[in-house]
This record gives structure tokens, sequence and C-alpha cells, in this order.
């Protein structure tokens, strides 16, 4: 074997080496992130139960003081702590409870179950599945949660809530669901699955190259050793074998890089099918832009507008993500925020459906007054309020619909109207249209929730009050806040 097959041998070597390792370091890389990415979706689900379990915690505090002594003697409480408990119920949490342990049996203090027939009675015993880790709850005075099931699509959150003298005065116990984890985790498994078949074909092209390269030196060595029987037979013909044999390499030179060609046709392939929809948006942009070359019709400002299309393209997918994050960012501490930017944020969110739907959204900002609020529960309401009248005047067929949004100052208060043209609420639901689970929409468009939620973030979050009246075009939702809300 000569210098050069020696070469060819430490760098086939050396690549089946550096493949291997970079395979390793993906795969590595990847479970790492996966479990990364597990951990901290679930964080982020018990940090949200916390809070919940937090805020009970603050509310019974506030409002009944020791509850079980206030619940005995005032037994009308009892339902009205069922329905604030209520108001935590989802498809994302299906049971919140309170309960105490007497000595001997769990009992239960209130119930959030939106069904009655669901419902524990006051001081009703309760028999948990996992007794023990209530139990170790207590003594240890510190919260708990376990999975449910074998699949762990619920999972038992049990917060105890200490008196005075730091003994466990009652439990919050919330069953929320992991399902969000689990899409996570079914789709890292997709991407898993993914990343194995690009690992494996990556192996197998070096070990294609290796068989190919192998082949190539062996062949070499026969090439050789026939050359140099023929040097020994008839130097004469030293020139002419010369002359074949480089042509022999010519071809062999050939064949590589044509498979090289391949491979890389191959991968842009890959590359351009993983390209094709995003380069489509931007496709047309970039034909229109070569017409008017292929025409010599030079417009600069045309060009400069489709330039400016093109990256207000790119920077709204950004931007766009940007909004959903930070929409449904929860607000811990209120901030000083102006209008506008409120209003903005939401209309860039729901602009896009009023347009598809021809629906007009106007706006009028006459408070330059900031506010300190939770922004993001505002823009909730918001956001309800819109939704709620694009629905309206979606199911009656409004001609020529439209929503108004008006922001003004009266006296020390902000005041935000959203209006429509729908033709207003009737006189009969008008006492009806905040209560949970109400609605005049068909099912496939109404849920009850909307408003009566965007009700509770005024009144017990913003501080503020929110009501509806009729105007000669429609209904409109006042939501009245101080300025100097703390």
């Amino acid at each position: 074997m000569n210098s050069k097959q020696s070469k060819s041998v430490f760098f086939l070597v050396f690549l089946i080496i550096v493949m291997f390792l970079f395979s390793m370091v993906i795969w590595i890389t990847f479970k790492n992130v996966e479990k990364r990415i597990s951990e901290d979706t679930f964080d982020f689900l018990l940090k949200e139960v916390k809070s919940f379990s937090r805020n009970i915690e603050r509310y019974i505090l506030l409002k009944y003081g020791n509850i079980k002594v206030v619940l005995e003697k005032q037994p009308k409480l009892r339902s009205e702590l069922d329905l604030y408990l209520s108001t935590y119920i989802t498809s994302d949490f299906k049971n919140v409870f309170l309960t105490y342990y007497d000595g001997k049996f769990f009992r239960v203090i209130g119930d959030g179950s939106l069904n009655p027939k669901d419902r524990f009675d006051f001081n009703e015993r309760f028999e948990p599945t996992r007794k023990d880790l209530w139990l170790k709850a207590i003594k240890t005075k510190k919260p708990i949660y376990y999975k449910q099931d074998i699949k762990g699509v619920w999972t038992t959150y049990v917060y105890p809530v200490l008196d005075n003298d730091s003994k466990v005065s009652y439990l919050i116990v919330i069953d929320f669901s992991t399902e969000p984890l689990s899409y996570i985790d079914s789709n890292l498994i997709i991407l898993k699955k993914s990343l194995f078949l690009f690992i494996s074909v990556l192996l197998l092209s070096v070990v294609i190259l290796s068989i190919f390269l192998f082949y190539d030196i062996s062949r070499q060595k026969k090439m050789q050793k026939l050359l140099d029987r023929l040097k020994e037979l008839n130097k004469t013909l030293e020139s002419r074998v010369k002359e074949e044999v480089e042509k022999s390499r010519e071809k062999d030179r050939q064949l590589i890089m044509q498979s090289r060609l391949a491979l890389m046709g191959e991968l842009l392939s890959m590359i351009a099918h993983q390209w094709r929809q995003p380069l489509n948006v931007i496709g047309g942009v970039v034909a229109d832009m070569e017409m008017d070359m292929m025409l010599n019709e030079n417009n600069p400002q045309k060009t400069k507008r489709n330039l400016e299309t093109i990256k207000k393209m790119i920077k709204h997918l950004s931007s766009t993500i940007d909004d959903f994050r930070k929409f449904y960012r929860k607000d811990n501490e209120k901030r000083e925020v102006d209008f506008d930017e409120i209003l903005q944020e939401v209309l860039n969110i729901a602009s896009s459906s009023l347009k598809n739907k021809n629906i007009k959204i106007k706006n009028h900002l006459k408070c330059k007054q900031k506010i300190k609020t939770y922004p993001n529960e505002l823009k909730q309401v918001l956001l309800n309020l819109i939704k709620n009248a694009e629905d309206i005047l979606i199911e009656r067929k409004v001609d020529n619909p439209k929503i108004v949004i008006e922001i003004f100052e009266n006296d020390d208060k902000c005041i935000i109207e959203v209006k429509d043209n729908g033709g207003g609420v009737d006189e009969k639901y008008k006492d009806k249209i905040f209560e949970p689970y109400f609605t005049t929409k068909n099912e496939k468009n109404g849920t009850g929730l909307g408003l009566y939620m965007s009700k509770n973030i005024v009144e017990q979050r913003l501080g503020g009050e929110i009501l509806q009246y009729n105007d000669e075009e429609g209904a409109v939702f006042r939501i009245v806040l101080s300025k100097d809300a703390k």
C-alpha cells in the first residue's frame, strides 16, 4: 500500500470516527433537551397550580378567616364558597375542593364540582385513593402531588394550609391535567424517530462510502500489479499503459463526482422540501420583481415596497410568536401601561380574523393617562368582548358589520367601550349575560363563559366594573377603571 492509499485509509477511519461521534453528540444532546422540555413543562403546570392554591388560600383568609368555624355557623356561605371554587374548574382542572382531617377521616369543607350531583356536602366523609400521601402532607406541612393513573393524564396536588399555630388547618386539593405534557412528549417521540432516521441514513452513508473506498483501494492494488507486470514484459508499452491507467483514473474520478452530485441533489431536495412553504410566500414577490426586470420597468418605489413586504413578512412571523407569548404570560404584579400599547397588541391578534370576515374595526383613543393594572388580563377581557361581537355579527349576518372601540377619560376614571352594530342584547337576557354558562349563541360558537370570566377579571383582578347596554346600532360593553388603582 502506497502513501496515497494509506492516507485514504486514514481519512476513512477518521471520517467514520467523526461521523459516529457527531451522531452520538446529536443523540445525547437531543435526549438532554427532551428531558429538559418535559421537566420544564411539568414545572410550569405545577407553578400554575401552586399559584391557584395560594390565591384560594388568600381569598379564604380574607373572606372567611377560620373557615371551618365560619361555615359551621353560617351554612349560607357554603354555596358561595363552592361557587368560588367552581370558577377554577376548566378542561385542565376537573376537581378543586377543600378538606380537613379529624384524626380519623378526611372531611370536605368546600367542593367546586360543576355538577351538583357530584358535589360533596359540608363535613361529608371523603376517602382519598392515596391517603398515605395526604397524611404525609399534613405531617410534613409541605405540598405533595402524585399521578392518579398509569397513563398519568391527571395529577392530584395537595396543598396544606397552616393556621396561626403553624398547624394544618385544612387541605386544598386540585386535580389538574398533564395532557399538554403528553402532547409535547408525543411530538418529541416523532422528532426522535426523525432524528434516529437521519442518524441512521448518515451512518449508512458512511458505511457505503467505506465499502466504495475499500473497493477502490483494492482495485488500484490489482491495477498496480498489472502495471508492474507489463513493465517487466515490455518497457516499450509503458507510455501506453500509463495513458490507459490515467483514463481509467479519470473515469473513476467522474464516477465519484457523479456520486457526490447525486448525494448533493438529494440533500438539496430535502432542504427544498422543508423550506418550500415559507419560500413560496416570498417567491411571489420575487417573481413580480423578475417580471418588472424582464419588461425593463424600473420602478424604485415598487421595488422598495416589495423588499419591505419581504422584510415585513419575516418580521411578522417573529412578532406574531412574541405577541402570543406575551399575551398568555401570566401577570404576577401590576405595572404601568398605556392604553395604546394594550389596544395594539389586542388588534395584532384579532385583526386578521376580523378582516377575513369583512368586519371593520375602528378605535378612538382619547385617554393618554397611563394606568397601573394587570395588562395581560385586561387584554384577555378586550379580546373576549371583540370575539363576542364578532360571533354575533357573523351569526346574525349583519350588513356592513363593524366593531368600534372607544377609550376616554371621565373624571378620575378611564372608560373602555366595545360597540357593535349587531342589533343589541334582547331585554329578556340582559340580566343573565354575565352568568356562567349562559349563551344565546349556538353550541359551536358559544360556551357561556367568556363574559362571565371577563366580569370576574374586571371586578376581582382589575378593581373595576363592567356593564352592558344597547345603543341605536347594537350592544355596548363598558369597562370602568380607576386611574389611581393600586
